[in-house]
């Protein structure tokens, strides 16, 4: 663990994580579906697998861009809300794309991720940005709202419409 910054330390490992089950789920579970299913959502207005894994694609170098600015510049605007037409955008022309296509994206999705957190201090989550929804928050809550629960909470999501989706065998 790293003593003069824990909080950065667990965010890191919380991010790992995160990117570690994607991964696993990709090459345990979604190689193996029909490719069809990729695409089926589990329910009227909610996204299917494909989409949900091209927001994943999308959203760990967008909030580590967000996350740099921050720390460069601490009390400007920060962040999007759910409405914002680059996420909606990058949905709409990726969550058709096929699997390998992907599998290909994520690690450099990651990696962004990555060294932008590898960057940051404890100290650096104090600093405070102002999102049109939210107002003024610290780093450490947006951090842990949009990127770390984030990724957590689309894990949920995928699991949740494979579910759905393709139902284990009796």
């Amino acid at each position: 663990m790293d003593s003069e910054n824990p909080k950065m330390a667990e965010i890191r490992r919380s991010v790992e994580d995160s990117n570690n089950r994607i991964i696993e789920l990709v090459e345990d579970r979604l190689r193996k579906l029909d490719h069809a299913r990729l695409y089926l959502p589990p329910a009227e207005n909610e996204w299917s697998v494909m989409q949900s894994l091209a927001h994943i694609v999308e959203i760990m170098p967008y909030w580590a861009n967000e996350i740099k600015k921050l720390v460069e510049k601490p009390g400007q605007k920060f962040g999007r809300v759910m409405t914002d037409e680059a996420r909606l955008r990058a949905i709409d022309e990726h969550g058709r794309d096929e699997l390998p296509q992907v599998e290909a994206a994520l690690p450099g999705s990651y990696a962004r991720l990555k060294e932008v957190l590898a960057s940051l201090t404890d100290a650096d989550l104090t600093k405070t940005g102002i999102h049109s929804k939210y107002g003024e928050k610290s780093l450490e809550w947006f951090i842990r709202e949009f990127v770390t629960d984030h990724l957590k909470n689309h894990i949920t999501q995928l699991h949740e419409t494979l579910a759905v989706i393709s139902p284990p065998n009796p």
